[in-house]
């Protein structure tokens, strides 16, 4: 099964976050997650889109996201794309963190592992000089298997 794919273009704002959650949210319902799997996409990827605001464009609001949805091969595909400050290859590697860590944690501090948590593949592709890229993937529920869950 395909999907179209649909894209977006917004301003760095975090007060326009709320409308990709419910673009996420239909998008991913709409293919057959359950409301639980596809609460989980929805705070993975206002992580990301946070962290693309916090991190890379500074806090500043007047900077282009670009996400892109697309279903294809029984794989969903999220990518958002920025032109700020490219990432340090430290701050996105998957880490395991122990309970004991998890509470030092400070906040903000577990965007990035949540995102590995949620989907089945991530990559981070920062540019050379300018921007990035986050690719998060995830398999689709097969049709009349049910609702999906995953726990980590």
């Amino acid at each position: 099964m395909s999907v179209r794919g649909i894209r977006l273009v917004l301003d760095s704002d975090p007060r326009l976050l709320c409308s990709v959650r419910g673009l996420v949210r239909a998008y991913v319902g709409g293919l057959g997650f359950s409301p639980e799997r596809t609460e989980e996409v929805v705070l993975a990827v206002d992580e990301a889109c946070s962290n693309a605001i916090r991190h890379s464009y500074q806090g500043r609001i007047d900077r282009p996201l670009r996400l892109h949805f697309d279903a294809h091969d029984g794989l969903v595909e999220i990518v958002l794309r920025d032109e700020g400050k490219p990432l340090r290859k430290e701050r996105v590697t998957r880490r395991r963190l122990k309970p004991e860590k998890v509470a030092r944690v400070r906040p903000g501090g577990l965007g990035v592992q949540l995102m590995y948590q949620v989907f089945d593949d991530v990559e981070f592709q920062p540019g050379l000089h300018r921007g990035n890229q986050v690719v998060m993937r995830l398999r689709q529920p097969r049709c009349g298997a049910g609702r999906q869950t995953r726990h980590a």
